[in-house]
């Protein structure tokens, strides 16, 4: 394992692509050579079965999802055709994030290939408000503007409004808290799109990602589109699950070595990050999975046992077993994956987590993935799971992200502005006759006499010290009006670059910038429209 350091892009305007977007169709064509010579076992399915299930009932999966919320319909890809896949929480994300979209629509034309997006319906909301910037640079202020009520840690796929009236006005509250210089914010023509999704769903999070899709669609970008939620729920997702499951003590063995590297590498000491090391609790097995049920929305571990010829797995924090498996190492998964097809309909949910979401994307659906900054540096430790547990060099996947100020008004202060008075101030104190006039001269052949004395011993040095910091202090109330003046400007600098700061920075929702700016900026950039 080897240290890859990733920075967002600092100016506005910026791209990261890692590697570069010219050379993706050339790592796609060096992932599917590799794939289509990997053999492996999956409990009775070889890997290249398990891919082409994986590809065809993930696009089943996206159909059924177009159909339902009307997106534009199509028939099946080719099997055969590349498949460059991305995917993202269903939340009101920055454009730094949704570059990717634009990235994986790009290599797709470039490749004759198909692109498509997961929506990451799995995972826990940061937040039910934005962060909306108000007021204009010399007084620019922060709101919260929220767009339902907090639920709690609950997963986006159980996450539905409450408060209807609330969530109708949010887009109007945030074009009157946005700062007036944002002429043509998306959010105006973004909301409308999202209150128009409660035609087919409750869901919050589904119903920003259908007006994100159908934003895309509007901007020529037409990848397919596919919850999380559907793909943990195909057999072949099963097939994949019910592997680990078997082969558990060798996994969390890899898992667990991997992670102890990967924090010896960047010096980690938090036992959470990037991920907690999978637990044992006397014959059980933490599992990569969360499981909750529907009644009870809240994501706990899924925990495993093998009791002779049946794999046993409850829901951590439970005492009763979930489901009684027929599956051990050396047994077929076919009659497992039956079973495990039977939870859903109990109102059982079994989800992947972030590590087994990416490998179950990177190996067995698509031919090239598109990671952000976080899912690239989080898939570090995934790469080294894959290549200990699957015997398998890990397919090259692609970094991509994006830098766009809000185009807010900034001051004309500058660092270097905040630096020099600081070495004025200074001055005032160790130096104050190189920085003032009209001086009495008294002060100034005192200060000559100071810096004279000799050095020869360490007692000459500190006599010497101390003469000329008496000789500096005679100064001091000739400086009085001076510093103040100056440490007022220092002040104001401050402010002012930590206003500028909040002003350029990447992190606002892409629904806060305006919608021209922002349709040129991920068009041009990955060169589309």
């Amino acid at each position: 394992m080897v240290p890859h350091r990733l920075r967002a892009p600092a100016q506005d305007g910026a791209i990261l692509s890692d590697p570069s977007l010219a050379e993706a169709p050339a790592a796609l064509d060096r992932n599917r050579k590799r794939l289509d010579r990997w053999e492996y076992d999956f409990q009775g399915r070889p890997a290249h079965r398990i891919r082409a299930m994986a590809r065809f009932q993930a696009y089943e999966a996206a159909q059924a999802f177009h159909q339902r919320h009307g997106i534009d319909s199509r028939a099946l890809p080719e099997l055969n055709l590349p498949l460059i896949v991305t995917g993202h929480q269903p939340e009101l994300f920055h454009p730094g994030v949704w570059i990717k979209n634009f990235a994986v629509a790009r290599i797709a034309q470039s490749v004759s290939g198909v692109g498509l997006n997961l929506i990451v319906d799995n995972d826990i909301p940061k937040s039910s408000t934005l962060r909306v910037p108000s007021g204009n640079a010399s007084a620019l202020r922060i709101k919260h503007v929220e767009f339902d009520p907090w639920p709690g840690e609950i997963p986006f796929e159980d996450w539905s409004v409450v408060e209807d009236k609330l969530f109708a006005q949010f887009g109007d509250e945030v074009h009157k808290t946005l700062d007036p210089s944002i002429q043509d914010p998306l959010i105006d023509e973004f909301w409308p799109r999202v209150l128009e999704a409660a035609e087919t769903t409750q869901q919050i999070g589904l119903r920003f990602a259908l007006a994100r899709r159908a934003t895309e669609a509007k901007w020529g970008i037409h990848n397919w589109e596919v919850p999380l939620s559907a793909i943990c729920e195909t057999d072949a997702f099963l097939w994949f699950m019910s592997h680990l499951f078997a082969q558990l003590p060798r996994f969390q063995a890899v898992h667990n070595a991997s992670l102890a590297r990967y924090r010896a590498m960047y010096h980690i000491r938090s036992k959470n990050h990037p991920v907690p090391a999978l637990a044992r609790q006397g014959d059980w097995l933490e599992s990569p999975f969360w499981a909750w049920r529907e009644a009870a929305p809240r994501r706990q571990p899924l925990m495993a046992r093998q009791a002779g010829p049946v794999l046993q797995l409850r829901i951590a924090g439970e005492n009763d077993l979930l489901i009684e498996l027929p599956l051990s190492p050396d047994r077929e998964a076919c009659c497992a994956v039956e079973e495990l097809k039977t939870l859903p309909g109990k109102g059982i949910r079994l989800r992947s987590r972030a590590l087994t979401t990416t490998m179950f994307a990177r190996l067995m659906l698509g031919d090239l993935f598109v990671h952000g900054i976080g899912g690239a540096k989080y898939d570090e430790l995934g790469d080294e799971v894959v290549r200990g547990f699957f015997g398998i060099e890990p397919p090259t996947f692609l970094t991509m992200s994006m830098t766009l100020w809000l185009g807010l008004e900034t001051s004309e202060a500058t660092l270097d502005e905040y630096h020099t008075l600081g070495r004025r101030l200074r001055d005032l104190i160790y130096n104050p006759d190189r920085v003032l006039s009209d001086i009495p001269e008294h002060l100034i052949l005192k200060k000559k006499e100071a810096m004279g004395l000799p050095i020869e011993s360490d007692s000459d040095r500190l006599f010497r010290f101390r003469a000329i910091r008496k000789a500096n202090e005679a100064f001091l109330p000739l400086t009085v009006g001076l510093r103040a003046e100056l440490e007022t400007q220092r002040e104001q600098v401050l402010l002012s670059l930590k206003r500028d700061a909040q002003a350029r920075s990447r992190d606002y929702a892409s629904v806060l910038h305006s919608s021209t700016r922002l349709r040129q900026a991920v068009q041009l950039m990955v060169g589309l429209g």
